[in-house]
């Protein structure tokens, strides 16, 4: 080989070098590229999952949404039917009112499933609930409304409401607020012919309080749950436990009255059932209302007790309108005091007649 021919070797071989490196390089990178693509496309493809999740979750919770909004339209419309709704509210407040109130149903539906919401029922009575009534916040409200003849607060619920009564009409209240002007929840009230005094002996015999309940009211009531309003967590005393842990409430009247009121009964009752009567057979109101209740009570009470009963409306035995939740109790007798209550199943309470 001459020496020409070597130099151009020695550059050829210089040459490939150049080139083998430079495409190594290039595959490297290519390498990479896919690498990046191939990323890129599992990146989009988890995407594309986690929208369609999203897509999937909200077309559910539309469904659920509309759903509840026929159950609660339905309940409405029996409650238009006995007088205890608007009847000119349209559908389009109804969808605001209902939207509104959808996030509360959706979160006490996760409740009911332990969904980090805790009952204040343990079952075991709860002293440390009691020593409040409420009865300093009448004054305000006087102020406020000048039918406020009372308040009344029922430990192991957020039921701490003034109490407002129309001397013409048990019905004026039923669809205004404090303030007199419309409102969905409404207040709490009593009947025209309520008797209030600063003292037990002048108190009516059977002393009716009522409230509405728009979220609390099937089969198996929640307890304690804060989207309730009004009388909505009357009904978690369907439960045992919440009888045994919170067997009294308060009923303080405008004329100075501060009444303990200690449970007797909790039932459930077709419209037939007079409870609601201010005077009459008590001894018959307070017999039939411990036949019906659901739980006993080691509670004495007779007719020449004073009664309080509390009273809301339920869906609890179905569509039908004709029901209600009843919490009956009597004022404590001179020298009595809160303390523990023995309270247990009633297997055998009479059911009522609401098929």
């Amino acid at each position: 080989m001459s020496g020409t021919t070597m130099k151009y070797a020695a550059k050829g071989s210089k040459k490939g070098f150049g080139l083998g490196k430079a495409l190594a390089l290039v595959l490297s990178a290519a390498v990479v590229a896919g690498g990046v693509v191939g990323w890129n496309a599992h990146t989009a493809k988890e995407a594309r999952l986690q929208a369609e999740a999203e897509a999937a979750a909200k077309a559910e919770a539309i469904a659920a949404a509309a759903a509840a909004y026929s159950q609660e339209r339905s309940a409405f419309s029996d409650l238009v039917v006995e007088g205890m709704a608007v009847e000119s509210m349209n559908a389009s407040e109804l969808s605001v009112t209902f939207h509104d109130q959808w996030e509360e149903r959706k979160e006490a539906s996760s409740a009911n499933t332990g969904g980090g919401w805790v009952s204040p029922a343990t079952g075991v009575f709860n002293a440390s609930a009691y020593g409040y009534s409420g009865a300093d916040q009448i004054s305000y409200w006087r102020g406020v409304n000048s039918d406020v003849v009372g308040w009344l607060r029922v430990p192991g619920t957020n039921i701490n409401w003034p109490i407002v009564q129309n001397i013409h009409d048990v019905n004026y209240y039923t669809h205004l607020g404090y303030d007199k002007q419309y409102s969905y929840n409404g207040v709490i009230w009593t009947n025209p012919t309520t008797r209030t005094s600063s003292s037990a002996s002048g108190l009516s015999s059977n002393t009716v309080i009522y409230g509405h309940n728009w979220t609390n009211y099937g089969a198996s009531p929640r307890i304690g749950y804060s989207g309730d309003v009004m009388f909505a967590q009357l009904t978690g005393f369907h439960w045992l436990s919440m009888a045994q842990s919170y067997p009294y409430f308060y009923y303080s009247t405008a004329e100075g009255g501060e009444f303990t009121v200690k449970i007797f009964a909790c039932f459930y009752t077709e419209l037939a059932f007079n409870y609601i009567a201010s005077e009459g057979d008590m001894n018959y109101i307070i017999n039939e209302a411990r036949r019906r209740s659901r739980h006993t009570f080691d509670v004495d009470v007779n007719a020449s007790d004073k009664i309080v009963t509390l009273s809301t409306c339920t869906r609890a035995y179905g569509r039908t309108s004709n029901q209600r939740f009843v919490v009956m109790g009597r004022v404590l007798r001179p020298g009595e005091s809160i303390g523990p209550v023995t309270v247990t199943a009633n297997p055998n309470h009479k059911q009522p007649s609401v098929w």
